[in-house]
């Protein structure tokens, strides 16, 4: 990394010192002028039609200014990409948690205590909750009306399983006719919740003349702004929506949860309205990592080569599966790991029950594909007795091979993680005792895709601003693009300010997600930056007497100065480029879109854990 400048380099967050003193402000932190406080009015039950509702007594609490149900939000499901979820709940329930009502209050006390005023009467019907129950032909429908939803990939029959995905290579009865041994095994996942700091907060002002500004910790403030404005039926332009920090996301944070509500509070009231949910709403409520169940079945030779593998995975998508960018999860594709397999076939399918919602957690249904895959490997290796970090290797992917799905990956390069990380660990040494493991596995991630556009200006002081709707939900995103555009312009980054902008000031960014933003929000910076730098060089050829069809080739820079290469003392400084040609400032935007994944990550990591038998204590020790 000696070559670069400020890539690759440890450097302090852009706003390390905002968020440490407390300066940092947060959705939750907003406060406006006469602002009221919602809650909602959550199921207890997992699956029941709601009679009736009765809000009398919650309105005639004194501080409570607004009570909604179904009837006073539009009739419309929305959703990413399939639209299956109400605003609020309409006539059934699917889920513990489901929201049935909200309320708005001039604190957060008086709508919790409105909240115990609302009378709900339910009919309690079954529920679905096993997952195995609902993929089961004529099992009772979670959705009557699956088949008229919104964005479903194909049509699919009345059923509770919406997304059936295959994914084939070879002939898989071949692969096992020619394998010694063939070993096969269920693993289950459980529901996990992101568990960021911060849990999900929403603020809703409706202006005077009608437009609506929102505060939200989304990661997406201009899917925010679509949404939003479709939901109530007026053009983006009339939306604003203003990132505020985001504390923790994991992939939670994509989807509006009480924007909506807030909004129609806000309209009946006639004042701002926040709501954030608690801590138990959270766990209740949000959109955690899908369960799942995970078949595996490997054909092998006696030698340790692998010949065939099947995979079938039940993925529990709760009541709802509006809280995915996509209808299925990228972690299908996962079932096979990083091996070189000449004949797999995989099946995943993604099922209504009447559990809590999922959605998007940490590399959507990768840890589900990797946990059974990798368990898989080491039961093979211990079976064959074969060290498991030499079966993964006979077996690895190389440069030029096909995805075990069959498709093209680019600079394969497992087994070089592979090898550093055996390497610097304690792999092959001999255990300090009995009661100390050590552990391999591998995996891979595509980079991101999707469109983001930046702008770069360079001041008349040769500072230099970004503008970029890229989000940063803690992730250092926004350092990252400053060390960017710093490594393209060779300027220290302390000269380098990025700050939060709202819609209306930022050019499109597709959001955080995916392990995008360094790549696609990364390029459109990187390019905006490469533009401003060729307009300095022509700039600074007159002052350095150069011809200007050659500067190109004659000029570099570094440390804010522009100056010959054959001559370092002959230099001038970005203010003084500026300031011969006129000008007090040279910007540029760029945008850049990807809509393929064009690259692959891979990794390998190595756990030393050691065990206390007699207090069950398990400590993590080292981890490569």
């Amino acid at each position: 990394m000696a070559d670069f400048y400020a890539v690759g380099k440890s450097v302090a967050r852009v706003d390390a010192v905002t968020k440490v003193t407390g300066a940092a402000g947060y959705t939750a932190d907003v406060i406006l002028p006469g602002m009221l406080y919602g809650k909602a009015k959550r199921s207890p039950h997992s699956h029941a039609r709601i009679v009736r509702i009765d809000a009398r007594r919650a309105l005639a609490l004194p501080g409570v200014k607004a009570v909604i149900t179904a009837g006073d939000v539009p009739d419309i499901l929305i959703g990413l990409r399939l639209r299956d979820v109400p605003l609020l709940a309409r006539q059934e329930v699917r889920f513990v948690g489901e929201k049935v009502a909200a309320v708005a209050a001039v604190d957060e006390e008086t709508a919790l205590e409105a909240l115990d005023l609302i009378d709900v009467e339910y009919e309690e019907l079954p529920a679905l909750l096993d997952v195995k129950e609902a993929a089961r032909q004529g099992a009772l429908h979670v959705h009557e009306n699956l088949h008229t939803y919104q964005g479903l990939p194909k049509p699919v029959k009345q059923t509770n399983v919406f997304l059936h995905e295959t994914f084939s290579k070879g002939d898989i009865a071949q692969g096992f006719s020619q394998a010694d041994l063939v070993f096969e095994q269920v693993f289950t996942t459980q529901m996990v919740h992101q568990g960021y700091l911060e849990p999900h907060a929403a603020v809703v002002d409706i202006r005077p003349d009608g437009s609506v500004t929102v505060w939200s910790t989304d990661k997406v403030p201009f899917r925010v702004r679509s949404l939003m404005a479709e939901i109530i039926g007026i053009p983006i332009t009339r939306v604003r929506v203003i990132p505020s920090f985001v504390g923790g996301d994991f992939g939670g944070k994509g989807m509006v949860f009480d924007e909506p509500l807030c909004y129609f509070l806000a309209r009946k009231a006639g004042r701002p309205v926040k709501m954030v949910m608690s801590r138990q709403e959270e766990f209740l409520a949000a959109s955690p990592r899908h369960p799942s169940i995970i078949r595996l079945k490997a054909g092998v030779t006696k030698t340790g080569v692998l010949t065939a593998w099947e995979a079938e995975a039940l993925f529990d998508s709760g009541a709802y599966a509006a809280y995915k960018p996509q209808v299925g999860l990228g972690g299908t594709k996962k079932l096979a790991g990083t091996y070189r397999i000449p004949h797999v076939h995989i099946e995943g399918r993604y099922v209504y029950t009447h559990n809590l919602p999922c959605g998007h957690c940490r590399a959507p249904g990768d840890p589900q594909a990797s946990f059974a895959v990798e368990s898989l490997m080491d039961m093979i290796a211990a079976k064959l007795k074969i060290d498991p970090f030499r079966f993964r290797w006979m077996n690895a992917l190389e440069d030029g091979d096909l995805s075990p799905t069959g498709a093209p990956w680019k600079g394969i390069n497992i087994k070089e993680t592979m090898r550093a990380a055996v390497d610097k660990s304690g792999w092959g040494k001999a255990k300090p005792h009995k009661h100390y493991g050590i552990g391999i596995a591998c995996a891979e991630r595509p980079t991101g895709t999707g469109e983001s556009s930046a702008v770069v200006i360079v001041n008349g002081d040769g500072s230099v601003n970004i503008i970029s709707g890229a989000s940063d939900p803690g992730t250092g995103a926004r350092t990252v693009l400053c060390q960017i555009v710093s490594e393209a312009l060779k300027i220290p980054m302390e000269q380098v300010t990025i700050n939060l902008v709202d819609t209306d000031s930022a050019p499109y960014d597709q959001g955080a997600g995916g392990g995008r933003t360094t790549f696609v929000a990364g390029q459109s910076a990187y390019r905006a930056a490469m533009r401003v730098k060729k307009e300095l060089v022509a700039h600074a050829a007159k002052l350095l007497e150069c011809a200007q069809e050659q500067a190109h080739e004659l000029i570099d820079v570094k440390d804010g100065f522009l100056f010959l290469k054959s001559d370092s003392a002959k230099k001038v400084s970005y203010a003084q480029a500026l300031k011969a040609a006129g000008k007090s400032q040279i910007m540029a935007e760029e945008t850049f879109s990807c809509h393929q994944m064009e690259d692959t990550c891979f990794a390998t990591h190595i756990a030393e854990v050691e065990v206390d038998p007699e207090r069950g204590y398990v400590e993590v020790k080292r981890v490569t």
